[in-house]
């Protein structure tokens, strides 16, 4: 018996210190526990004197303390219980021993299979602890969780055993409330917030799985990239709550065709994404009729189609269906195009963004800015463009690419590095005029401080910068953007608003953002002699002799049209009839850069 008393008291005392408890305390349990549960388990209690009795129930009244529940069992039913064990149970001692064995306490339908654990860890005589977490149903109905430590007492019969049980209901709650929220916060990280379908992150982790499977089993994937036709005009003419229930209309009518196993994913702005695994291309194309079928109602979408080749990756497969949709767009609305495989090399500008940035493959060439009376230099446009363009390529779809694809600001302020780092070989009091995005204006990272730790590396005069807001830029927050504004104001940098006339720009935009340059879009500078045009462009000469504004024409190409805004009031001008933009090694010699001082225009 005192061997059996040591076991127990052994395997309580690591019990507590597993609880925490000092070893010394547990070594206490250990020592003293020999004795009390020897006396308790032979009956012999009575043996004992009252001053060690009392410290021996202390110790037993402590394990209740602690929670747990403490019993005795003989082939099921109850020896022995411990007050803490009626407390997680409900019932008393009397009744707990009333009942032919506490296995009858768990849920009817967990009875079976609690017989045949225990009979399978118990079997074969191997005297070794177990512990298993199982349910209890207490005397008032409800159903709690409880982690049972048991161990044979071998000594005392074949079919009697000790166990610990401790209610664990508040802690499986709180876990499973904790697998659901990290369930709902993992969910939530892989959906687009507005259409509720899948966003870019899933769609990276499921394009691998994909292709992960097809390696195995060598079934097709194709992947498809929807772009909507004329989105950007409808969100101009009816605004961005419209233009969201759109996206929502389309997402939602989309879902319904689609299998369990495709997938659907927001890729960017106005543009998703469809992964169809196990289909070829043709097969994908059915699929995209039956999408144009369910949103007939719509406006129309333009598609491309690729079809993974087994080897190339994910990178390079949505290049191609990148490339695919181009095509499409530049062939009409509404149309689909199919790249099948990679035989033939394919770039797009989202194959080619993430190198263009990372080897900061981007050069700037300058055009003029000249005096339309005596054609005297005033300074130059920067124009950003990936090495080895054309002086005439545009490059308007790489920024269109870059916003879709989450690169703008990046871009952006390589670009205007490369611009600043460029115009170190122009005269320093020349103006240069660099292009900025609202958005990456507004950007915290990129701010004003860091604008002017760029000038004082190339050594030149803030006052010679001017950043030009383009109005095809959205302007939602005037108030952000004035409050920007004056502090680059502050720091000596001066501002153009460009391209008026052909974007978002209104007189409250132009009030707000008080540019010292406006820059007349081209399609006004050059149909000056036609009644609407002329008028906006007298307007605006009003405009900015009321305001101190600097008109400047762009997209002159030739004598009339310099003939004929002069005439109207506009002293400045740039395009093709003036000077072609240049690179730096394609200057001719320094008297062609000879600027108009800086206080002549100030």
């Amino acid at each position: 018996m005192a061997a059996v008393a040591a076991v127990f008291a052994g395997f309580y005392a690591l019990r507590l210190m597993a609880f925490g408890f000092p070893p010394q305390i547990g070594s206490v349990v250990y020592r003293s526990g020999i004795v009390l549960l020897t006396a308790v388990f032979t009956g012999a209690i009575s043996t004992v004197s009252e001053r060690r009795r009392e410290r021996y129930a202390s110790l037993l009244g402590a394990i209740s303390d602690l929670g747990q529940g403490l019993i005795i069992t003989d082939n099921g039913r109850l020896v022995y219980a411990n007050p803490a064990y009626e407390r997680i149970t409900g019932y008393s001692a009397e009744e707990l021993a009333k009942r032919r064995s506490l296995i009858e306490l768990a849920p009817e339908e967990d009875r079976e299979d609690l017989v045949r654990r225990l009979a399978e860890r118990f079997g074969g005589g191997h005297n070794v602890p177990t512990q298993y977490e199982g349910r209890v149903v207490t005397s008032d109905g409800r159903v709690i969780d409880v982690d049972t430590a048991i161990r044979p007492l071998r000594g005392e019969g074949p079919n009697r055993l000790i166990a610990l049980v401790r209610d664990i209901t508040e802690r499986k709650r709180a876990q499973v409330d904790l697998e659901e929220s990290e369930r709902k916060a993992y969910l939530a990280a892989r959906l687009d917030p507005l259409t509720g379908i899948a966003n870019r992150r899933a769609w990276e982790e499921e394009i691998q799985r994909a292709m992960a499977r097809s390696r195995r089993d060598g079934s097709p994937v194709t992947v498809g990239l929807l772009d909507l036709d004329g989105f950007k005009a409808y969100n101009d003419d009816w605004g961005h709550v419209r233009g969201d229930e759109l996206l929502r209309s389309f997402t939602a009518r989309w879902r319904e065709p689609l299998r369990e196993v495709d997938l659907l994913a927001r890729y960017g702005g106005d543009e998703f994404a469809v992964l169809l695994p196990g289909s070829s291309v043709e097969e994908a194309r059915l699929v995209i009729q039956r999408l144009r079928a369910a949103s007939a109602a719509l406006p129309s979408f333009s598609v491309g189609l690729a079809g993974w080749d087994g080897a190339e990756s994910a990178e390079a497969l949505m290049a191609r269906a990148d490339a695919a949709l181009y095509n499409s767009k530049r062939a009409g609305p509404g149309r689909v195009t199919v790249l099948a495989t990679s035989h033939e090399r394919v770039q797009s500008w989202s194959y080619l963004l993430p190198r263009l940035i990372a080897g900061r493959d981007i050069e700037a060439i300058y055009q003029p800015i000249r005096r339309l009376d005596d054609f005297s230099l005033v300074g130059y446009e920067a124009l950003a463009r990936p090495a080895g363009f054309g002086v005439r390529s545009s490059v308007e779809e790489l920024f269109d690419a870059a916003k879709r694809l989450g690169f703008a600001r990046d871009l952006d302020w390589l670009c205007r590095r490369v611009a600043v780092h460029g115009a170190t070989s122009l005269p320093r009091n020349a103006l240069l005029f660099i292009n900025v995005s609202v958005h990456a204006l507004l950007d915290p990272l990129h701010d004003v401080d860091q604008m002017q730790l760029l000038m004082r590396w190339a050594g030149r005069d803030p006052r010679t910068v001017i950043f030009e807001i383009s109005e095809r830029d959205q302007i939602a927050d005037l108030e952000r953007l004035t409050g920007v504004v004056k502090a680059y104001r502050q720091a000596g940098f001066r501002f153009a608003l460009d391209d008026v006339g052909e974007g978002h720009s209104t007189l409250e935009v132009l009030t707000e953002a008080s540019p010292e340059f406006i820059k007349i879009a081209r399609s006004l500078s050059v149909s000056v002699e036609t009644p609407g045009p002329r008028s906006a462009v007298q307007a605006l000469v009003t405009f900015a002799s009321s305001s101190g504004a600097e008109l400047i024409a762009e997209g002159l190409e030739n004598g009339d049209h310099i003939r004929s805004v002069r005439e109207l009031g506009v002293r400045l001008g740039q395009g093709y009839g003036i000077s072609a933009p240049r690179g730096i090694d394609q200057m001719s010699d320094a008297s062609e850069a000879a600027p108009v001082p800086i206080r002549a225009i100030s």
